[in-house]
């Protein structure tokens, strides 16, 4: 059950020039569709480290050309940390690694709506960072009838989270009352820890967490059910 369609709102066009680049920061793999079919080699940006939230990120950034990946641990929290510990000068002349240049800004691949997490810790630790919205997650919305006699009919035994905007659209959508009777004894199986506590209190008793932030992790739940 869809509850967002992305739309991309920005192309690379929209970056700084590669020279005034310190790193790139992407919390979710979408945030690679504004380069298109544009070439990341050509432009000069494919040596920019890249600080990817978790594994689909990284890839996502692999497949549009980009050289140096980091690979966070699965969570905005946890790149956070990542990047403010790993924050060193890079000499004029060096080769580009994973570790930002701390001398010019991040640039920060966002998109709306986000939590304020990655801009309100760099700030706190005084690091320069310039935000580019390059995607926009757009709520989708259905009628009572559809949800109930399309979508969760017969009502499922799962429902999974893969982010705390879908997570709160779900809260809000059950929030009606339209589909208590459905979601009764529905498990939620959850990417993280974040994301379950987006969910209400009674649902709590019903809510199992991955033991990691990935997809992988997500589904051996849901393996482990049947």
């Amino acid at each position: 059950m869809p509850l967002f369609e992305a739309s991309v709102t920005a192309s690379m066009d929209d970056l700084p020039p590669a020279t005034e680049i310190g790193g790139l920061i992407a919390t979710s793999a979408r945030a690679f569709d504004m380069f298109g079919n544009q070439s990341v080699s050509e432009s000069g940006y494919a040596d920019i480290p890249v600080y990817a939230v978790g594994t689909a990120t990284a890839q996502a950034a692999r497949d549009a050309g980009f050289a140096h990946i980091h690979e966070g641990g699965g969570t905005a929290e946890a790149l956070l940390q990542e990047l403010v510990g790993n924050l060193a000068p890079v000499s004029s002349g060096a080769d580009r690694t994973c570790s930002p240049d701390s001398a010019m800004p991040l640039v920060y691949l966002a998109g709306v709506p986000r939590t304020p997490m990655i801009e309100a810790g760099l700030s706190a630790h005084q690091v320069s960072l310039r935000v580019v919205e390059c995607y926009k997650m757009n709520k989708l919305s259905y009628s009572t009838d559809i949800v109930k006699t399309d979508i969760l009919s017969p009502a499922p035994d799962v429902v999974l989270f893969y982010s705390a905007n879908a997570a709160r659209a779900f809260c809000e959508l059950a929030g009606t009352g339209a589909i208590d009777e459905v979601i009764e004894s529905v498990g939620f199986l959850c990417l993280s820890p974040p994301i379950a506590a987006e969910l209400p209190p009674g649902w709590q008793p019903r809510v199992t967490v991955a033991k990691r932030p990935d997809e992988d992790s997500l589904l051996a739940l849901l393996s482990a059910l049947e």
